[in-house]
């Protein structure tokens, strides 16, 4: 999978604070774990899970040849079978989010077994990647996470369920004209075990959530000023 401009939002949006040990699940070419390289501490460590074969190995060429590459690993497994080593301060993934194709085309039907884990929620679910998520987590830990706009309720009460609380979420919309296509997630371990494990609702807890809204493009078709202020360390035309 190409680098694309759902993974460079999320990577700076990222607060990564003084974060020491960072998880990036399904890290594809490694892009977001890079991002997390380049933001945090010099001394943290950043882990990084990749299921496919390929991916993996370009993750690994990746991370060997970058600046921060002492502070870089990748395990290449089902994030199912992962055994951390050690708990996480932070834990970033751009998950796969279509359960299906929106129409069946001659693409999709030729999609590679790799596009199809990379894009389908068949092979990583919300609740297997919270559930992973809170299991991996020290307390107070931060994920952020991406998933369409559409889903971000049921996206919400899924993390809920596992002692995820959300504290901001992040609307984004190609253009002015256009209404929000995806969202970007941060979420709090708030408790040690889940909600249906004795933790307290995170619904009755007296937090403010931070909603916000990012627009890409402008009328001209450029980049918004905002996009530019966000992403500006990513990118070096900017």
């Amino acid at each position: 999978m190409k680098v694309n401009t759902d993974s460079l939002i999320l990577g700076s949006w990222v607060n990564v604070g003084a974060a020491a040990h960072i998880l990036d699940v399904g890290t594809g070419s490694g892009i977001l774990a890079l991002m997390m390289a380049q933001k945090a501490l010099s001394s943290s460590k950043i882990d990084a899970i990749e299921i496919d074969d390929n991916a993996a190995a370009q993750a690994a060429f990746n991370f060997d040849n970058a600046k921060w590459s002492r502070q870089l690993s990748v395990y290449h497994c089902d994030i199912c079978k992962f055994e951390p080593p050690c708990l996480y301060d932070l834990v970033v993934s751009n998950p796969p989010y279509f359960d299906e194709a929106l129409k069946i085309t001659n693409a999709y039907k030729a999609q590679s077994k790799a596009r199809h884990v990379a894009r389908q929620t068949s092979v990583l679910r919300p609740d297997t990647l919270f559930s992973v998520s809170n299991a991996v987590l020290n307390e107070g830990g931060s994920m952020y996470c991406l998933y369409p706009s559409t889903l971000d309720a049921d996206i919400v009460q899924v993390a809920e369920t596992y002692g995820l609380q959300l504290q901001r979420i992040l609307y984004i919309k190609h253009s002015k004209t256009k209404s929000p296509y995806l969202c970007a997630f941060h979420f709090i371990k708030s408790c040690l075990a889940s909600s249906l494990h004795g933790c307290k609702n995170t619904q009755e807890q007296n937090t403010m959530v931070s909603e916000n809204i990012l627009t890409i493009r402008n009328e001209k078709g450029d980049y918004t000023d905002e996009y530019k202020a966000l992403c500006e360390p990513f990118y070096l035309r900017f």
